[in-house]
């Protein structure tokens, strides 16, 4: 697997740097004790399925990753490593992949795991009854699959697909009993039966999640610290989705750890002697703003780069985030490999060109509110949100909305009934949108903007800035399949800076903040998520 320099080292230093403290730092002894229950405050993006191929929750795999193990580990210098894979082959076209499982396996309600269990749990990612937003991209070139022999499993791919073991690692993929998905799928949701370290025990919906011990596991990934159970007994999911409740929570003692730290509390937490602190950024595509480019406004190359030009992200992000976000340079975050880095400055503020463009679109008379117009009709465009969208994107909306104001662009913030977001978001019934997409390869540019992911009647695909172009679509469909695609990829997002079908914003950080007490807590690196496999608490 290639990766830039620069996304490695990214990773690599914030693991070390900010994560080490997690397991040498606080408490009184280095030994691991077993026993005690951990208790985790995560952020209000409770999921809405714990099915982790039905799981598109930024929260997904930290409530999935204790029950559903993955079949490859991601490293966090970029290798794969054997997990419930022993070993794979893959042929010179690219096409066959053929996996030797590891044996031994058992899921939580006694399935074996074995090569028609693996084949199951492909079946389930590309079912159209999991209503998969993810898996089912990430697995897209899936064909079918043959089983060899008990623990051989022959997969055979539509096309070359370089990222197929990248994406295999993530907990989105994790695998589910065999014996669930064939009797009970329905329930999958509400209660999931993995072969991970921690089995599932009650889903009480919007307070918590709580699991307990696995005492038979011995089959974690291969560079974990230890081998056999879990060190922790039970572990509980809490959401606080209000900043000041989960960072006042972990003052107080009333949890261990809290995730997406409050980017005001931060530097609180740097100075405070009895917490910890573990970052990430998470690799894939930015949070962003899209631009529907399929419609006016945004149909108009000139309008886009209008926009972009007009945004001031650098104060906006700043002031939002309190100096702790980095502002992103592109259409993937600087910790994904694959990350153009000779690109980072490109987007420049600069008012003056963002008038001159609307001007060279025809934009150049005003109405007495000072909005353009052409042919009569204003420079207006719509952005529906949900009624419960983020504090922070709601700042970096209104923000947006000034500045575009101010070259006499009208973006109206809408706030619709659920189903009528839905419905529109389905029909591209919008102007802007927002959201972000975390993976760890740089396929995340295929997923967002190749045009086979425009949603479709048959289709729902996450192209949402509806962006079609051949050049594009070229540069993409060749990095799947070549062995060292960096050179596409910064050839792709090149062009995408040229098209801007998005405003991108900031590179996405996951803040984890803990009480010392809590050792060797770590992050998954195929997706930064907290991992408590080898966690332990020092009481």
């Amino acid at each position: 697997m290639t990766k830039t320099p620069l996304a490695v080292l990214t990773l690599a230093l914030l693991l070390a740097g900010c994560g080490s403290a997690a397991g040498t730092s606080g408490g009184t002894t280095n030994t691991p004790k077993s026993g005690g229950t951990l208790i985790l405050g995560e952020n209000g993006q409770e999921p809405p399925c714990l099915d982790p191929h039905g799981n598109a929750s930024s929260d997904g795999p930290v409530s999935t990753v204790p029950v559903a193990d993955s079949l490859v580990w991601f490293d966090a210098d970029g290798t794969i490593q054997p997990w419930l894979a022993d070993s794979w082959e893959i042929s010179n076209d690219g096409r066959t992949y053929t996996f030797k499982l590891r044996q031994g396996v058992k899921f939580h309600d006694g399935a074996v795991w074995n090569a028609e269990a693996l084949k199951v749990n492909f079946e389930h990612m590309r079912d159209p009854a999991t209503k998969s937003p993810l898996a089912a991209s990430y697995i897209a070139p899936y064909k079918d699959a043959k089983i060899v022999d008990d623990y051989t499993l022959e997969v055979h791919l539509s096309s070359p697909y370089r990222p197929f073991l990248d994406i295999l690692a993530q907990g989105y993929l994790g695998m589910i009993s065999p014996k669930q998905i064939k009797e009970s799928p329905q329930t999958i949701c509400e209660h999931p039966i993995g072969s991970g370290p921690f089995v599932f025990d009650k889903w009480t919906k919007g307070q918590s999640i709580t699991y307990h011990r696995n005492p038979d596991y011995k089959w974690g990934p291969k560079s974990a610290k230890h081998t056999g159970p879990a060190y922790l007994a039970k572990l509980e999911i809490r959401f606080l989705a209000e900043d000041a409740t989960r960072y006042n929570a972990l003052a107080a003692g009333e949890v261990h750890a809290i995730d997406f730290t409050p980017p005001q509390n931060v530097e609180d937490v740097k100075a405070n002697p009895d917490l910890g602190f573990l970052t990430a950024i998470r690799p894939g595509h930015p949070m962003s703003f899209w631009l529907n480019t399929s419609r006016p406004p945004f149909d108009d190359i000139r309008v886009r780069q209008a926009l972009l030009a007009a945004v001031d992200r650098e104060s906006i992000i700043q002031g939002i985030s309190f100096g702790q976000y980095q502002v992103a340079q592109g259409f993937v975050t600087s910790s994904t490999p694959g990350y153009a880095q000779g690109l980072a400055g490109t987007i420049a503020y600069d008012p003056a060109k963002a008038s001159k463009l609307l001007d060279e679109a025809g934009w150049t008379a005003r109405d007495k509110d000072g909005i353009r117009l052409k042919d009569g009709k204003r420079l207006t465009a719509y952005f529906p949100i949900a009624a419960n969208f983020p504090a922070q994107r709601m700042q970096i909306a209104v923000q947006t909305q000034a500045a575009a104001r101010k070259i006499g662009l009208d973006i109206q913030i809408q706030t619709p009934p659920e189903q009528e977001l839905t419905d529109r978001s389905i029909k591209g019934d919008y102007d802007l949108t927002s959201g972000l997409w975390a993976t760890n390869t740089a396929d995340v540019l295929w997923i967002q903007y190749s045009s086979k992911n425009i949603t479709t009647d048959k289709r729902r695909g996450q192209n949402v800035a509806r962006l079609s172009d051949s050049k594009l679509d070229d540069l993409l469909e060749k990095a799947r399949g070549t062995a060292d695609p960096a050179e596409l990829y910064n050839q792709a997002q090149s062009r995408l800076l040229e098209l801007v079908p998005a405003i991108p914003f900031y590179d996405d950080p996951r803040p984890v903040a803990y009480q010392k007490k809590v050792r060797d807590l770590a992050f998954t690196p195929a997706y930064p998520s907290p991992y408590f496999y080898d966690t332990w608490l020092d009481e």
